[in-house]
């Protein structure tokens, strides 16, 4: 999702590695493998951390040069966000009444007056809670919420900006306030797929995009040295949210004497935001090129091929995975034969690739006719 390279993309290079590790990581999640391999879940949070910076340094660099077009930024996620998804979108009610037609009866339609206008279980904010709730879906596209959440804060994170109007010290008010939102909100129990449950990781990724933009990328070099951050302080906050995730941990095994205690809901509360922490210091370290042997690995072609592809390859593979189980006739991945096992990766990579070249490189060449800065920043 990211924008067309400038002057400064060379020191992006592992961003697009850190997305394909986040796109890997939820399609092994997928295949349930096991416990080794179930925290996994939080790399969707990863994406949430990348889209929060990469489009919040889009939208703020073309505020300091005076110049943003809401309608042009809206025009780009359009074409961006909307072919993958729809092709999906379709490609699963077309399941849906072909199960139809082989048995008689309609199953999994819940959401799919929603699934067309990003709403996936937003009517759980009009519930008596918001809390936990029916997680049927559409056949295969459940996934789809991350998506969502993410057109829904598209929406939100342009207004947000205008309206601060370049007052950071008020913004960055307002996205620690979302934060602290987003682990009251799972506290409470929140539908852990709404935004306000998952808006942290949003947040922290425009906090540095912030930082990034009025820091690292102003002239003002002798009023930013004082501002810049250096690797100690990432070690503190990395640090911080490891401790965060092994205080859950603990506390969940039993050993802390905690169950059924809300001390042990704000540790979960808090335990995703370990995550997020952790990962907005990796982004950060990347940016800076602080990452060693781990940045080039993340810079290497087949980490770039993935982040390249990651779009598609989350979208494309829980239905992908839903075809083999019926095939195979397994209630997991994990659970069918290896070469079901290798269709599934080598197949969900394929079917991304495809995509990339057949739909998303021919329809993203429009997005450069609609420029977001409409003055040079």
């Amino acid at each position: 999702m990211t924008e067309k390279p400038d002057a400064s993309s060379a020191r992006f290079g592992a961003l697009d590695g850190i997305r394909g590790l986040a796109a890997l990581g939820i399609v092994v999640f997928h295949a349930h493998f096991g416990a080794a391999f179930d925290w996994m879940w939080v790399f969707v949070d990863l994406f949430f951390i990348l889209s929060g910076f990469l489009i919040g340094r889009v939208i703020l660099r073309a505020m300091r040069a005076g110049g943003f077009s809401l309608r042009n930024f809206m025009m780009r996620r359009v074409l961006r966000i909307w072919p993958v998804y729809y092709l999906t979108l379709f490609c699963c009610v077309a399941a849906v009444v072909f199960r139809y037609l082989l048995v008689g009866q309609w199953e999994y339609v819940n959401g799919i007056l929603a699934a067309p206008f990003f709403l996936q279980f937003t009517e759980h904010y009009f519930s008596a809670s918001a809390t936990y709730g029916a997680k049927d879906f559409v056949l295969w596209f459940h996934h789809s919420w991350s998506v969502a959440v993410e057109e829904q804060f598209y929406l939100l994170l342009p207004l947000l900006l205008l309206g601060v109007k370049q007052r950071w010290g008020l913004l960055v008010v307002v996205l620690v306030s979302l934060v602290i939102a987003a682990v009251g909100a799972r506290y409470a129990g929140v539908f852990h797929v709404l935004l306000l449950a998952r808006v942290d990781g949003l947040a922290i990724g425009v906090m540095i995009a912030l930082y990034w933009v009025v820091f690292e990328e102003s002239q003002a070099e002798q009023w930013n040295a004082n501002w810049r951050v250096h690797g100690l302080h990432l070690w503190f906050v990395a640090g911080f949210g490891l401790a965060l995730i092994f205080a859950h941990s603990w506390a969940n095994s039993g050993s802390a004497g905690l169950e059924g205690h809300s001390g042990l809901r704000m540790l979960s509360a808090l335990y995703l935001l370990g995550f997020n922490l952790l990962f907005g210091a990796l982004l950060l370290a990347a940016l800076k090129g602080w990452l060693g042997v781990f940045g080039s690995f993340l810079q290497s072609p087949a980490m770039v091929f993935l982040g390249s592809i990651s779009y598609a390859l989350y979208m494309f593979h829980v239905p992908l995975r839903g075809i083999i189980l019926n095939l195979a006739e397994a209630n997991s991945i994990a659970n069918a034969e290896f070469y079901w096992q290798i269709s599934y990766f080598v197949g969900s990579i394929g079917l991304a690739y495809l995509s990339k070249i057949w739909l998303e490189d021919r329809v993203n060449v429009w997005k450069y006719r609609f420029p977001v800065s409409l003055k040079p920043a």
